[in-house]
Protein backbone atom coordinates (compact mmCIF):
# COMPACT_ATOMS: atom_id res chain seq x y z
CA UNK A 1 0.00 0.00 0.00
CA UNK A 2 1.56 3.15 -1.04
CA UNK A 3 0.64 6.03 1.08
CA UNK A 4 0.15 9.41 -0.74
CA UNK A 5 2.42 12.22 0.42
CA UNK A 6 0.77 15.20 2.67
CA UNK A 7 0.83 18.66 1.20
CA UNK A 8 2.41 21.75 3.16
CA UNK A 9 -0.21 23.96 3.32
CA UNK A 10 0.27 27.27 1.47
CA UNK A 11 1.93 29.75 2.96
CA UNK A 12 -0.56 32.86 3.55
CA UNK A 13 1.21 35.87 2.03
CA UNK A 14 4.98 36.27 1.08
CA UNK A 15 7.68 35.33 3.84
CA UNK A 16 9.26 38.46 5.07
CA UNK A 17 13.02 38.07 4.77
CA UNK A 18 15.82 39.15 7.55
CA UNK A 19 16.97 42.46 5.20
CA UNK A 20 13.14 43.70 5.05
CA UNK A 21 13.00 43.72 8.57
CA UNK A 22 16.06 45.54 8.76
CA UNK A 23 14.71 47.67 6.18
CA UNK A 24 11.33 48.39 8.27
CA UNK A 25 13.23 48.33 11.85
CA UNK A 26 15.58 51.79 10.37
CA UNK A 27 12.56 52.99 9.10
CA UNK A 28 10.96 53.26 12.28
CA UNK A 29 14.19 54.26 13.86
CA UNK A 30 14.36 57.35 10.94
CA UNK A 31 10.67 58.08 12.27
CA UNK A 32 11.31 58.53 15.40
CA UNK A 33 14.81 61.11 15.02
CA UNK A 34 12.53 63.32 12.32
CA UNK A 35 9.46 63.16 15.43
CA UNK A 36 11.94 63.94 17.58
CA UNK A 37 13.78 66.58 15.73
CA UNK A 38 10.17 68.20 15.03
CA UNK A 39 9.51 68.71 18.73
CA UNK A 40 12.83 69.98 19.66
CA UNK A 41 12.32 72.91 16.69
CA UNK A 42 8.93 73.89 18.26
CA UNK A 43 10.25 73.85 21.42
CA UNK A 44 13.30 75.96 20.68
CA UNK A 45 10.57 78.53 18.82
CA UNK A 46 8.40 78.27 21.78
CA UNK A 47 12.08 79.30 24.14
CA UNK A 48 13.18 82.26 21.66
CA UNK A 49 9.51 84.07 21.66
CA UNK A 50 9.45 83.66 26.00
CA UNK A 51 11.62 84.10 28.83
CA UNK A 52 13.54 80.37 29.37
CA UNK A 53 17.11 79.21 29.80
CA UNK A 54 18.53 82.42 29.33
CA UNK A 55 16.90 83.19 25.70
CA UNK A 56 14.59 86.40 25.89
CA UNK A 57 13.24 88.33 23.08
CA UNK A 58 14.07 91.89 22.83
CA UNK A 59 11.63 94.37 23.88
CA UNK A 60 11.11 97.31 21.37
CA UNK A 61 10.63 100.08 23.28
CA UNK A 62 9.90 104.28 21.18
CA UNK A 63 10.78 106.93 23.38
CA UNK A 64 7.61 109.60 21.83
CA UNK A 65 9.22 112.82 22.68
CA UNK A 66 10.40 116.03 21.60
CA UNK A 67 14.46 117.97 21.82
CA UNK A 68 14.87 116.54 25.23
CA UNK A 69 14.30 113.26 23.89
CA UNK A 70 15.99 113.43 21.18
CA UNK A 71 19.28 114.47 22.17
CA UNK A 72 18.99 112.01 25.15
CA UNK A 73 19.85 109.39 22.49
CA UNK A 74 18.41 106.34 23.99
CA UNK A 75 19.09 104.29 21.28
CA UNK A 76 22.47 103.54 22.39
CA UNK A 77 21.34 103.33 26.08
CA UNK A 78 22.15 99.75 26.07
CA UNK A 79 25.84 100.31 25.21
CA UNK A 80 26.26 102.88 27.73
CA UNK A 81 24.90 100.93 30.43
CA UNK A 82 26.48 97.79 29.63
CA UNK A 83 25.66 94.05 30.03
CA UNK A 84 24.44 93.78 34.10
CA UNK A 85 22.34 96.66 33.55
CA UNK A 86 19.70 94.22 31.74
CA UNK A 87 19.18 96.85 29.17
CA UNK A 88 20.44 94.60 26.55
CA UNK A 89 17.29 92.93 26.93
CA UNK A 90 15.56 95.74 25.13
CA UNK A 91 16.32 98.10 22.28
CA UNK A 92 15.01 101.19 21.68
CA UNK A 93 14.19 103.90 19.09
CA UNK A 94 13.17 107.82 19.52
CA UNK A 95 10.38 109.21 17.25
CA UNK A 96 9.85 113.25 18.07
CA UNK A 97 6.84 114.91 17.46
CA UNK A 98 7.52 118.89 18.24
CA UNK A 99 4.22 119.71 19.95
CA UNK A 100 2.52 118.20 23.17
CA UNK A 101 -1.01 116.84 20.66
CA UNK A 102 1.46 113.77 19.15
CA UNK A 103 -1.56 111.97 18.44
CA UNK A 104 -0.87 111.05 14.89
CA UNK A 105 2.32 110.15 15.39
CA UNK A 106 1.70 107.77 18.26
CA UNK A 107 -1.15 106.56 15.77
CA UNK A 108 1.71 105.21 12.79
CA UNK A 109 3.53 103.93 15.32
CA UNK A 110 0.71 101.77 17.02
CA UNK A 111 -0.37 100.69 13.27
CA UNK A 112 2.92 99.55 12.30
CA UNK A 113 3.57 95.97 10.87
CA UNK A 114 7.01 95.96 11.06
CA UNK A 115 9.49 96.98 14.18
CA UNK A 116 5.73 97.86 16.39
CA UNK A 117 6.83 98.35 19.67
CA UNK A 118 6.40 96.65 23.08
CA UNK A 119 6.15 100.05 25.11
CA UNK A 120 5.87 103.91 24.58
CA UNK A 121 7.39 106.02 26.63
CA UNK A 122 5.26 109.17 26.85
CA UNK A 123 7.16 112.03 27.16
CA UNK A 124 6.33 116.08 26.87
CA UNK A 125 8.74 119.27 27.26
CA UNK A 126 8.49 121.72 29.61
CA UNK A 127 8.43 124.12 26.80
CA UNK A 128 4.78 123.57 26.34
CA UNK A 129 3.63 124.89 29.68
CA UNK A 130 1.70 126.46 31.59
CA UNK A 131 -0.02 125.54 28.71
CA UNK A 132 -3.85 124.16 28.56
CA UNK A 133 -3.64 122.12 31.61
CA UNK A 134 -7.59 120.34 31.11
CA UNK A 135 -6.34 119.45 27.23
CA UNK A 136 -3.05 118.41 28.18
CA UNK A 137 -4.63 115.54 30.98
CA UNK A 138 -7.44 114.31 28.35
CA UNK A 139 -4.43 114.06 25.40
CA UNK A 140 -2.71 111.45 27.69
CA UNK A 141 -5.86 109.52 28.77
CA UNK A 142 -6.46 109.17 25.15
CA UNK A 143 -2.94 107.87 24.16
CA UNK A 144 -2.70 105.75 27.50
CA UNK A 145 -6.23 103.90 26.10
CA UNK A 146 -4.63 104.20 22.08
CA UNK A 147 -1.47 102.07 23.39
CA UNK A 148 -3.34 99.25 25.25
CA UNK A 149 -6.05 98.64 22.44
CA UNK A 150 -3.08 98.05 20.42
CA UNK A 151 -1.68 95.66 22.82
CA UNK A 152 1.18 98.32 23.83
CA UNK A 153 2.29 99.29 27.12
CA UNK A 154 2.57 102.67 27.67
CA UNK A 155 4.87 104.56 30.27
CA UNK A 156 3.86 108.12 31.15
CA UNK A 157 6.85 109.97 31.87
CA UNK A 158 6.91 113.05 34.42
CA UNK A 159 7.75 116.18 32.71
CA UNK A 160 11.57 117.44 32.99
CA UNK A 161 11.38 120.73 35.48
CA UNK A 162 12.70 124.31 34.75
CA UNK A 163 15.25 125.91 37.06
CA UNK A 164 14.09 128.48 39.43
CA UNK A 165 15.01 131.48 37.98
CA UNK A 166 16.60 134.18 40.42
CA UNK A 167 18.66 136.73 38.78
CA UNK A 168 17.72 140.40 38.71
CA UNK A 169 16.98 140.10 34.73
CA UNK A 170 15.33 137.07 35.13
CA UNK A 171 13.03 138.89 37.59
CA UNK A 172 12.62 141.90 35.29
CA UNK A 173 11.67 140.20 32.63
CA UNK A 174 9.04 138.27 34.30
CA UNK A 175 7.58 141.46 35.64
CA UNK A 176 7.37 142.99 32.33
CA UNK A 177 5.45 139.66 30.98
CA UNK A 178 2.98 139.77 34.28
CA UNK A 179 2.17 143.33 33.31
CA UNK A 180 1.64 141.96 29.86
CA UNK A 181 -0.31 139.03 30.78
CA UNK A 182 2.18 136.77 29.94
CA UNK A 183 3.43 133.58 31.82
CA UNK A 184 6.10 133.75 34.31
CA UNK A 185 9.04 131.41 35.02
CA UNK A 186 7.09 130.96 38.20
CA UNK A 187 4.01 129.67 36.92
CA UNK A 188 5.63 127.63 34.39
CA UNK A 189 7.02 126.17 37.26
CA UNK A 190 4.02 125.69 39.12
CA UNK A 191 2.07 124.48 36.10
CA UNK A 192 5.05 121.54 35.19
CA UNK A 193 4.46 120.65 38.85
CA UNK A 194 0.51 120.15 38.86
CA UNK A 195 1.00 118.36 35.61
CA UNK A 196 3.75 115.76 37.48
CA UNK A 197 1.23 115.38 40.31
CA UNK A 198 -1.21 114.69 38.21
CA UNK A 199 0.78 112.14 36.00
CA UNK A 200 1.51 110.59 39.31
CA UNK A 201 -1.69 110.21 40.48
CA UNK A 202 -3.64 109.13 36.75
CA UNK A 203 -0.96 106.50 36.72
CA UNK A 204 -1.28 104.77 40.22
CA UNK A 205 -5.08 104.82 39.37
CA UNK A 206 -4.57 103.39 35.82
CA UNK A 207 -2.03 100.38 37.24
CA UNK A 208 0.66 102.20 34.86
CA UNK A 209 4.35 102.66 35.95
CA UNK A 210 5.63 106.30 35.73
CA UNK A 211 8.99 107.17 33.77
CA UNK A 212 9.82 109.58 36.76
CA UNK A 213 12.72 111.96 35.23
CA UNK A 214 11.73 115.20 37.56
CA UNK A 215 12.55 112.96 40.63
CA UNK A 216 16.06 112.03 39.85
CA UNK A 217 16.65 116.22 38.23
CA UNK A 218 14.93 118.36 41.07
CA UNK A 219 16.66 120.12 43.58
CA UNK A 220 14.97 118.05 46.25
CA UNK A 221 11.32 116.86 47.57
CA UNK A 222 10.32 120.64 48.71
CA UNK A 223 11.88 122.78 45.74
CA UNK A 224 11.23 120.46 42.56
CA UNK A 225 12.98 122.75 40.06
CA UNK A 226 15.49 121.62 38.07
CA UNK A 227 18.98 121.51 39.67
CA UNK A 228 21.24 124.33 38.41
CA UNK A 229 24.16 122.22 37.49
CA UNK A 230 21.98 119.74 34.82
CA UNK A 231 21.03 122.53 32.32
CA UNK A 232 22.82 123.47 29.34
CA UNK A 233 22.36 127.33 29.43
CA UNK A 234 19.03 128.42 28.88
CA UNK A 235 17.15 127.13 32.13
CA UNK A 236 15.09 123.81 30.00
CA UNK A 237 17.43 121.68 28.19
CA UNK A 238 19.35 119.46 29.44
CA UNK A 239 23.52 118.88 29.63
CA UNK A 240 25.18 116.02 29.19
CA UNK A 241 25.58 115.34 33.68
CA UNK A 242 21.81 115.14 33.28
CA UNK A 243 21.46 112.25 30.87
CA UNK A 244 23.68 110.50 33.38
CA UNK A 245 21.36 110.76 35.42
CA UNK A 246 18.77 109.64 33.90
CA UNK A 247 20.22 106.50 32.08
CA UNK A 248 19.84 104.33 35.12
CA UNK A 249 16.20 104.59 35.54
CA UNK A 250 14.78 103.53 32.47
CA UNK A 251 15.21 99.98 32.54
CA UNK A 252 13.78 99.37 36.15
CA UNK A 253 10.54 101.40 34.94
CA UNK A 254 10.62 99.12 31.58
CA UNK A 255 10.67 95.77 33.66
CA UNK A 256 7.72 96.81 36.14
CA UNK A 257 5.60 97.99 33.22
CA UNK A 258 6.15 94.29 32.00
CA UNK A 259 5.47 92.72 35.30
CA UNK A 260 2.40 94.50 35.70
CA UNK A 261 0.99 93.28 32.15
Amino acid sequence: MIRSKKKKPALQGKAVTRPEKRQTAQRRRLGGCVLAATALFLVSLILCNDEGYGMTKKKHVVLLGASVGQVWKIDSLPERLGQESGAKRYSFEFVGDYQFDKTQTLRKILQRKQNKPDAILLKECAAYFPGDLARYQELMKSWVKECRDAGVIPVPTTVVPVIRQQSLMTRMKDAVKYMLGRPTSGIQLERITQYNNWIRSYADDEKLTVLDLEAVLRVSDEDRSLRTDLHSGDGLHLNPKAYQLLDPIVVPALDRSLKRK
